[in-house]
């Protein structure tokens, strides 16, 4: 999973969860689920930093990433990154662009047949009652984050389990927001993504996710920063 496993999600990001019959757990967990989902209820907008911590066996030392992430509901998220490359990843309603201003290279292309699957994988803006559908989540008992519950996330479809290990998510125990996301392929491949200065409904600015590319930007059709998305439906 790469830069959108930022995504991913990611993200993203940012999973909205709450209680429902659905979650075979005990009163805590339900109790944790909902009072995420009362802070979730009031989100329009969202913006954070985040750091992207990628290992893999391919790779001799771990890649540290920086940026900022935006999130306007219902379907409008922007991935910005800093270092070690600037570069930005955005959807806007129906469509995804990837930005690679030192490359002089984007990506374009609609997603409206993927789009609520990519919001499901990214986990924004989600309801409890439709992550369920398709993970089972259990209160994790290993937490060594002190003041975040420890939520495992792990995928129902057989195919997807092969693929992945499950997510592991934490949220503030205090404000009930993400301030940290794992996830673990089969591969080997780890990536961590943890969130800071989080803000809740700030005013964004407007155009945020208007993607103007320079006349010398070479555009393709490609999706690589949502290759962590394949892996996942």
């Amino acid at each position: 999973m790469r830069s959108a496993d930022v995504f991913a999600v990611l993200a993203l990001v940012i999973l909205a969860l709450a209680a429902t019959p659905l979650f075979a757990a005990g009163e805590p967990l339900d109790a944790i689920l909902r009072q995420f989902d009362e802070v979730q209820r009031e989100i329009r907008t969202l913006s954070a930093d985040f750091t992207e911590t990628t290992e893999s066996a391919l790779l001799t030392d771990a890649i540290v990433a920086e940026g900022r992430v935006f999130m306007t509901k219902p379907d409008s998220v922007r991935w910005e990154y800093t270092s070690p490359e600037e570069m930005s990843f955005v959807i806007n309603e129906d469509e995804y662009t990837g930005y690679f201003p030192l490359r002089k290279q984007a990506e374009r292309r609609g997603i409206h047949r993927w789009r609520e699957q990519l919001f499901r994988f990214l986990g924004l803006g989600q309801a409890s009652e439709e992550l369920a559908k398709f993970y089972d989540i259990t209160l994790g008992e290993e937490n060594e984050h002190s003041g975040t519950h420890l939520l495992v996330m792990n995928p129902k479809k057989k195919r997807v389990r092969k693929r992945m290990d499950p997510v592991h998510f934490w949220i503030d125990g205090s404000t009930f927001l993400p301030v940290r996301v794992e996830y673990r392929s089969s591969t080997g491949n780890h990536r961590v993504i943890e969130f800071a200065e989080m803000a809740v409904n700030p005013e964004l600015a407007t155009g945020l996710y208007e993607v103007e590319l320079p006349s010398d930007v070479e555009v393709t059709k490609g999706f690589s920063a949502l290759s962590g998305f394949s892996s996942s439906n």
